[in-house]
């Protein structure tokens, strides 16, 4: 990055000495159309050559202080806007998104002339940058489905498999912290909606529901044989268990913390549709 912004600011250098840029400035504005739209692809579309095993410092060093962040045990989880940084003992163990570098050749700008550049409203809209994209496909909030039939169609869809969740919030007081503090949590979200379609299956004591809607409750609820509240497995396109979230077994941390940290394991379990095999957990 350094060096094109040395190589810009020595470009200007250049022309300010022939008494051609404050002129380009003043009568071109395409010219400084053209710049800021270069300057905004280029900013887009560079990223870190993140590796396995860098050390966090380098990556904030880097990346820049990340949107938000969270630790359990010695595992910490760093949220970019260009992806998700998982750090294990002050190094880099696993990452997701966009972080590295393009190797397309940049253009000889004397080779050719440079056509005005179009709004960058519209260079947006026509390419858009990792960070749009990353946007994108990222929910603020997760989307809870409560028809299995309607969930199952979106995870054939979009290729994911579903988290299912069975709870009981009028009644069951872990039940109502999960959906205070996790069900609609932003950083929730941001980790998960990659990988998952979110189920919700809502089985109420205390509030009266649609006859048809209680019906469907618990049948579901009997065909995973659901007997403690809140219960998340991980489910495939066609409904089969491929695990059961053990988020009671994890150690530390707050409520938050330890339903992501308990659903990420369950997501690396279950990585590519397989069914976890046994136990996984190291106690």
């Amino acid at each position: 990055m350094h060096r094109q912004v040395n190589f810009i600011l020595c470009h200007s250098a250049i022309l300010a000495e022939k008494g051609s840029c404050q002129a380009l400035l003043r009568s071109n504005t395409y010219g400084m159309r053209i710049f800021g739209a270069v300057w905004a692809v280029w900013c887009a579309t560079t990223a870190f050559a993140l590796q396995v095993g860098d050390t966090r410092e380098a990556v904030i060093a880097e990346m820049g202080e990340p949107q938000s962040k969270m630790s359990v045990g010695k595992r910490e989880i760093l949220n970019f806007a260009t992806g998700r940084v998982e750090i294990t003992n002050g190094t880099v163990s696993e990452y997701r998104g966009k972080f590295a570098k393009p190797t397309a050749p940049v253009a000889d700008e004397t080779s050719a002339p440079v056509a005005p550049a179009a709004p960058l409203a519209q260079i947006a809209a026509a390419e858009p940058g990792p960070q749009q994209l990353h946007r994108a496909s990222r929910q603020r909030t997760a989307k809870w489905y409560t028809d299995i039939a309607e969930a199952q169609a979106a995870a054939t869809k979009e290729n994911k498999r579903i988290l299912a969740l069975f709870t009981g919030t009028d009644w069951c007081g872990p039940c109502q912290q999960f959906k205070a503090e996790v069900e609609n949590d932003e950083q929730f979200a941001g980790i998960f909606s990659g990988s998952f379609i979110f189920f919700k299956n809502d089985w109420l004591r205390n509030t009266s529901q649609p006859e048809a809607v209680k019906e469907e409750v618990g049948r579901v609820k009997r065909k995973y044989r659901i007997s403690a509240y809140p219960t998340l497995k991980v489910l495939d396109a066609e409904g089969e268990v491929l695990d059961t979230v053990e988020w009671t077994k994890v150690r530390g941390g707050s409520f938050k913390e330890a339903m992501i940290e308990a659903i990420d394991i369950s997501r690396k379990a279950t990585k590519d549709g397989n069914k976890a095999s046994g136990s996984w957990w190291p106690f």
